[in-house]
């Protein structure tokens, strides 16, 4: 599934709350882990008239510093038994972090959400973003928090997949029982279609326009309704089936009626501890949403881990 696990690294604590992830991960599917750290000096027009000799004592400088960071960790992840790389590159992280990445697209990225430093640290909110919406590769999203997540096997009980339905939406899938395995955790598939008020609000104009028809008989929104939840029945039993072939966790699926696809995600999510899974983007019909903004808006306002899938 992944080549490779990629964890970008600040320095602080709370860039390595994405560790347990990346170490459960890479050993339950025998990859490496790589650890990439940033580093950056002033730009030669701030430090004013130092010769190259000193500029490049600073760049040397700075990236020992990086690999001093990154040592303990490397020789503790070694211990444990993982085979792990340092990358420590000049440039701004988000740069450095799309390309490394970018080398290989099969690379599973584990980042946490923000960190805190100075100089060669970041606002990892903003890198994490950045790197986000441009690296093609599978991306882990850790929320850090000051004290810190429990640890992913003992805090994640079901991964939630959405899917609306679609090809694309789909393409998680494997990532979830993937991860789930690693986990040990079960799988939970989610569909989400529009409530009886949003068809009732839909028809109203339609009716109107459509009322002068001979013979014209509207369908009403319990009807719309009830067609989706047949449908959406037939859908998740088939998804279900397909999963448990392989998964020996277990497979449920949750169908819920709401406007708002996004929040219907975030809440299931906060029913059990979960780890999300979601694809950037989806197709569907009416009242369904582009999954690309859904997984934005989770990405965003979700409590726990999300893993997206490009």
């Amino acid at each position: 599934m992944y080549s490779k696990v990629i964890v970008p690294l600040d320095g602080s604590e709370l860039s390595q709350q994405a560790l347990p992830y990346a170490r459960l991960v890479a050993g339950s599917l025998s990859v490496p882990i790589e650890l990439v750290q940033a580093f950056h000096i002033l730009p030669p027009a701030v430090l004013g008239a130092r010769s190259q000799r000193a500029i490049d004592l600073m760049v040397s400088e700075a990236q020992q510093r990086a690999e001093r960071n990154l040592t303990p960790i490397r020789e503790q992840l070694e211990s444990d038994g993982h085979t792990v790389s340092i990358s420590t590159l000049r440039g701004t992280p988000a740069d450095v972090i799309v390309a490394q990445a970018s080398t290989d697209p099969t690379a599973l990225v584990v980042m946490s959400t923000h960190g805190r430093g100075g100089i060669a640290r970041w606002a990892m909110g903003s890198v994490t973003d950045k790197v986000l919406h441009t690296i093609p590769n599978p991306m882990l999203i850790v929320r850090a928090t000051v004290t810190g997540p429990a640890a992913p096997e003992r805090s994640i009980r079901t991964v939630l997949a959405p899917v609306d339905g679609s090809p694309l939406a789909e393409l998680s899938l494997s990532h979830a029982a993937s991860i789930a395995s690693a986990l040990s955790a079960g799988i939970t598939l989610l569909r989400v279609t529009p409530p009886g008020d949003y068809y009732r609000h839909q028809l109203i104009s339609t009716t109107a326009e459509m009322g002068a028809i001979v013979d014209f008989d509207p369908v009403t929104a319990d009807e719309l309704v009830a067609d989706d939840a047949e449908q959406v029945a037939a859908y998740l039993a088939d998804v279900e089936n397909r999963l448990a072939i392989d998964h020996a966790h277990g497979v449920a699926s949750v169908h819920q009626l709401h406007n708002n696809v996004a929040q219907a995600i975030i809440d299931q999510s906060a029913e059990q501890p979960s780890l999300v899974v979601m694809t950037t983007h989806g197709r569907s019909g009416v009242g369904r949403v582009v999954l690309g903004s859904v997984t934005d808006r989770v990405v965003r306002h979700s409590n726990v881990p999300v893993l997206v899938i490009r």
